[in-house]
């Protein structure tokens, strides 16, 4: 018969290493934050194949993973979205800082920048460098949405005409003649456009008239840990490779 004490203790051993273990992986444990996310808006977001995509939640997808943080995701329309975050109910991607929105939510720092410019339904050369040649156009634009403050405040001054629409509809106004002009971000209109077979007949005609940084949201004063994780990943030349990476790939 083999000696207990020689057999059992290693074995017992184990056990309570594999019990520490155990409970060291449960004390660690992290937590699943819920995304809060928009649609409607490719190919930043957008729903394919009955998931959420697009390159805004692969760039928080690459961070959060890098991070060692799990998420769940809710699409919601974009208001209801920012009034759930604000009520620290989920975490809000893809947003711009507002002087209102700094009331109620923390911010990460930026990790995209829109282009905001414009387009015509004819080469324009040289191209518009400021909001103040729009005057007396035409322009098509999205309902709610701001193009930087210049464009906003001409906007309210009556210096150019808009007309609210869907991103394609407007294009298709443009490319009629029912439009002067079209203003949205680069990106977003040239995939649009590509989807419509348009680009042959829409050409961009301005330089960025409104450069937008795009950001991470949570309801005020919660979340102080994350953010700061989040703005250490973000700030790390391999990790700001990765993004840009990401982004070329959505421009080729």
């Amino acid at each position: 018969m083999p000696d207990i004490d020689v057999v059992g203790k290693p074995v017992f051993s184990s056990l309570i290493l594999l019990t520490l273990l155990s409970m060291a992986l449960n004390v660690y444990a992290v937590d699943p934050i819920k995304i809060i996310t928009y649609t409607d808006y490719p190919p930043y977001l957008y729903h394919e194949n009955g998931q959420q995509t697009g390159l805004y939640i692969r760039i928080v997808d690459l961070t959060l993973e890098a991070l060692g943080q799990p998420y769940t995701v809710e699409a919601l329309p974009f208001k209801r979205g920012l009034y759930q975050a604000a009520a620290g109910d989920g975490i809000l991607i893809g947003i711009v800082k507002t002087d209102e929105r700094m009331e109620t939510l923390d911010f990460s720092e930026p990790f995209y920048q829109e282009r905001i410019s414009v387009f015509f339904n004819r080469q324009r050369d040289p191209a518009i460098q400021s909001v103040d040649k729009l005057d007396g156009l035409s322009i098509g634009k999205l309902l709610g949405w701001s193009y930087g403050p210049e464009f906003d405040q001409a906007k309210t001054n009556n210096r150019f005409f808009t007309k609210d629409g869907e991103l394609e509809s407007n294009f298709f106004n443009l490319t009629k003649g029912r439009l002067d002009a079209v203003i949205h971000t680069e990106l977003s209109s040239f995939y649009i456009l590509n989807k419509l077979g348009l680009k042959d007949k829409v050409f961009l005609g301005s330089e960025p008239l409104a450069l937008a940084n795009i950001y991470i949201a949570v309801k005020k004063g919660t979340h102080k840990e994350l953010l700061d994780r989040i703005n250490q990943k973000l700030s790390e030349p391999d990790h700001i490779k990765q993004i840009n990476s990401l982004i070329r790939s959505y421009k080729e």
